[in-house]
């Protein structure tokens, strides 16, 4: 049934609940034939943030580590897809439409379309883990590309207001697509989706605005987690076996675009 997304005073454009194919659309690129081997990703920095404020842990007060802009670019079965976008073209026109007052924390933007376009790499679709600003800011550079999201993250994005959502991000005419969650259990989550249907690619919901993480299992038995949206607690449920990509630690140890994991 379609329906208008709305944001106080500002329209983003009609989106229909679909369901989600278990096999995405070819990328016609050239490297195709590569993406068809198996399943391999690579972390895309678009900024690093650093703050001046300190948290209070076990052993007193601490200031955090630099937050990493990342988004995660999937290539399987001859198609390109990307968890997150990071922060883009338009950041600074964002914040400023909403926050004029609000102090940037970030260094220099690299958007990933930029990268992307600079080595002729296309995308086919765009999994939106989490609707606040953050997380949202590069999908206007990406406004042909079909934009999959929880209907909870759909709900909260009408609702919520500046600073964690920035309606401004949301301009554009976005080509929503609705993920549906099955009652399938995955480790510790009651339901997930699997998008190729060979568990290498698992979406599940996170508790809170609608909020998806992303499980990605490599051939060699390997597996990943990436949380679309922060992380707020120290423990965060995931298995010991599995790399936790929100770490910047392990994000460094990887390494970030053009370095792949495969």
């Amino acid at each position: 049934m379609a329906g208008d997304v709305r944001l106080p005073n500002k329209r983003i454009g009609a989106w229909l609940l679909l369901a989600v194919a278990l096999v995405l659309p070819l990328s016609g690129s050239a490297d195709e034939a590569q993406a068809a081997d198996g399943l391999r990703f690579s972390l895309v920095k678009t900024a690093q943030s650093e703050s001046s404020d300190f948290l209070l842990r076990r052993g007193g007060w601490q200031q955090p580590q630099p937050v990493q802009h990342v988004a995660v670019l999937i290539e399987h079965r001859g198609s390109r897809l990307l968890f997150g976008t990071g922060l883009g073209r338009q950041i600074d026109a964002q914040l400023d439409a909403e926050l004029p007052w609000r102090i940037k924390r970030y260094g220099p933007v690299r958007p990933v379309r930029d990268q992307l376009d600079g080595d002729g790499l296309k995308v086919d679709r765009i999994v939106l883990g989490c609707v606040r600003w953050e997380h949202a800011s590069g999908l206007a550079d990406f406004p042909e590309v079909p934009v999959l999201a929880s209907a909870q993250s759909l709900s909260y994005l009408k609702a919520a207001t500046p600073p964690a959502v920035l309606p401004s991000q949301f301009r554009h005419r976005v080509r929503w697509q609705s993920l549906q969650f099955q009652a399938r259990p995955y480790l510790s989550y009651a339901q997930s989706l699997d998008l190729y249907g060979d568990g290498q690619l698992v979406l599940v919901p996170l508790a809170g605005h609608g909020a998806v993480g992303l499980f990605l299992t490599l051939a060699d038995g390997r597996r990943f987690f990436f949380r679309g949206d922060r992380l707020e607690h120290e423990s965060d449920g995931v298995p010991g076996h599995v790399v936790a990509l929100q770490d910047g630690r392990q994000q460094k140890a990887l390494g970030f675009y053009p370095r792949w994991v495969q």
